[in-house]
């Protein structure tokens, strides 16, 4: 393990982010073209959706595209909203386009996101505080001492994030995490955090990409979450990008993982965080 940490604090550099051009442009047609007339998308021969067009938006939004027409969907569809998490996304996708959560086809999302905090936590899960963290900050809004105190205390003692309190952590909420702890006011060199970035090596492949669990074949989404959070702690992964980047097709959709093409545009939206090298959450 000390072998792998090492390799690992080689490859996490410290430098400046930006984007991977080419792939990027690709990226972003192809969740273009996923958008329906009403400009919500919808995975091929599936149906559209107030959560998958949020991931569409924000996807558009790291690709440099504007996310005018996803953003329209979402505040028509904001009745749908129904989950911590799906609320959450929701002022993400809508901030990152310019749109105001607060008003959102006629519904308050800020309003609806203050009534998720109960006891400290915002929703029900470490995700769903993550998230509410992450929102609250896309809004410009103070994250409240007890949601930071629960999202510290969710950490396990090995820098990893977990599904729930106390279970064993994975790539994806722990590179959320480390998001969330750095907007909820937490220094990038607090022990806490650099705990965490190092946590990541356990879930590389020699291939570059990272995988959901330890030893798990790597995936494009796994990847991508992990991207985002080394951007947030001012990281960068050379061999993750190059990873993610060999995954682009032709026509702009993301591989989940070499060989499988599962719903293309949740995984391309996703990807195109990573690509750009951008964290959560994203600006305009």
């Amino acid at each position: 393990m000390r072998a792998v940490t090492l390799i690992a604090l080689a490859v996490l550099a410290l430098v400046p982010a930006g984007a991977n051009g080419s792939e990027l442009d690709r990226t972003g047609g192809f969740l273009e073209r996923s958008l329906d007339p009403a400009g919500c998308a919808l995975e091929p021969g599936g149906t559209a959706s107030a959560n998958l067009t949020s991931w569409a938006a924000i996807g558009l939004v790291a690709a440099g595209r504007p996310a005018d027409r996803p953003a329209a969907c979402i505040a028509a569809r904001a009745g749908e909203l129904r989950s911590a998490t799906d609320i959450e996304l929701a002022i993400l996708a809508l901030v990152a386009a310019g749109r105001d959560p607060r008003s959102a086809g006629g519904r308050d999302l800020a309003a609806a996101l203050s009534r998720q905090l109960r006891g400290g936590r915002i929703g029900p899960t470490p995700a769903s505080n993550q998230f509410g963290i992450l929102a609250l900050r896309a809004m410009g809004q103070p994250v409240p001492a007890a949601v930071r105190a629960t999202l510290l205390r969710d950490q396990n003692p090995d820098g990893t994030w977990p599904v729930a309190p106390g279970g064993d952590g994975d790539s994806n909420l722990t590179a959320s995490g480390i998001s969330a702890a750095i907007a909820a006011g937490v220094p990038i060199r607090d022990a806490r955090i650099q705990r965490a970035v190092r946590s990541l090596a356990r879930f590389r492949s020699a291939s570059g990409g990272y995988s959901l669990t330890e030893g798990a074949r790597p995936d494009a989404q796994s990847t991508a979450w992990v991207l985002q959070g080394l951007a947030a702690a001012n990281r960068r992964d050379a061999g993750a990008e190059a990873f993610l980047r060999g995954l682009v097709q032709a026509d702009g959709a993301v591989l989940y993982q070499r060989g499988v093409r599962v719903t293309p545009v949740w995984v391309t939206a996703q990807a195109s965080v990573g690509l750009a090298r951008r964290s959560f959450p994203l600006a305009p």
